[in-house]
């Protein structure tokens, strides 16, 4: 697991800190979905236990590591209670110890409360990595005590790599629907995605929407309503010159209205923070309810002589 081309200048700086003694224990990495966030702290745990940096090592059977990640849509305390008794024990293999909080977001109250105070006194050679893709979800006792480390995302980068990785002739829609984000484009191309607009279209003009929800729900309802989202932003600011919007466009009686597209943007992200937030949330319920708000939102779109 390596790192990426927009992942160096944050490896750099954070090797130089380490050689100089001046990594802080408890950091707070941050980055948006879609770019490698996962990559980049794989690597720094492994360079902070001396390892190779090309295996994943949260499988990595290392007496001094520690990887946490959520069980559903939470972070549960006993989890947490279990790494801060790791924590201050004493390193077997090395001077140092890692544990690493991915998605540190989904802590739950108790958990993050939990950890607070082993982020304000790390033991001696513990180093405690967070990640975080929504990091103002996180408490801000937690924030305050550690330091950020915030991934810079690079368009350019991005897709000078993509055009180098995949093999696609769609690559400006496909980033347009994922926000630019390089791994969700190319983990949608290798999964066999399909860009949504047609999808959007057509429920606009079909007669048996049902059969537009299983689609939906292969290509994982989470990460749709944020491809979803884009257009519809992309839609209420008139962006009628985009190929992915034009294609959406063809589909309707005329523009929608502004504060329509808007009040449906809402129940997207509603959406998307019960099947992130919830592990009892009902995909498919959501998917239909997501299916009717749109072809309802179609049917009022006023029509121009």
């Amino acid at each position: 697991m390596s790192l990426l081309p927009w992942h160096e200048t944050a490896a750099q700086a954070l090797t130089s800190r380490s050689a100089a003694g001046r990594l802080p224990h408890a950091l707070l990495l941050t980055a948006p979905e879609g770019w490698g966030l996962h990559n980049l702290v794989n690597w720094l745990a492994l360079h902070l236990l001396g390892q190779e940096a090309d295996r994943p090592a949260e499988d990595l059977a290392h007496p001094d590591l520690r990887w946490v990640k959520p069980e559903g849509a939470i972070i549960p305390i006993d989890v947490i209670r279990s790494l801060v008794a790791f924590a201050v024990g004493t390193p077997q293999g090395g001077p140092r110890k890692v544990a690493v909080i991915a998605d540190a977001d989904r802590l739950n109250r108790s958990a993050a409360n939990a950890l607070l105070k082993t982020l304000e006194e790390p033991p001696a050679g513990t180093y405690l990595l967070l990640t975080s893709s929504h990091p103002g979800r996180l408490p801000p006792t937690v924030r305050s005590r550690c330091q950020a480390v915030n991934l810079r995302p690079d368009a350019e980068l991005a897709r000078r790599w993509l055009q180098e990785t995949v093999a696609t002739d769609d690559l400006a829609l496909r980033m347009f629907e994922h926000g630019g984000a390089p791994l969700a484009v190319a983990d949608g191309i290798a999964e066999g995605e399909v860009p949504l607009q047609g999808l959007l279209a057509q429920a606009l003009s079909t007669r048996q929407p049902e059969t537009l929800i299983q689609p939906l729900l292969e290509q994982g309802l989470v990460g749709v309503t944020g491809r979803w989202f884009r257009h519809v932003v992309a839609l209420t600011a008139g962006s009628d010159t985009h190929p992915a919007v034009t294609g959406i466009l063809a589909g309707l009686p005329d523009r929608l209205p502004a504060e329509r597209l808007s009040a449906f943007a809402t129940e997207l992200l509603w959406v998307r923070r019960q099947l992130v937030s919830s592990n009892s949330a009902n995909e498919r319920l959501l998917a239909e309810r997501l299916l009717h708000s749109w072809r309802e939102l179609g049917r009022q779109a006023p029509v121009t002589a």
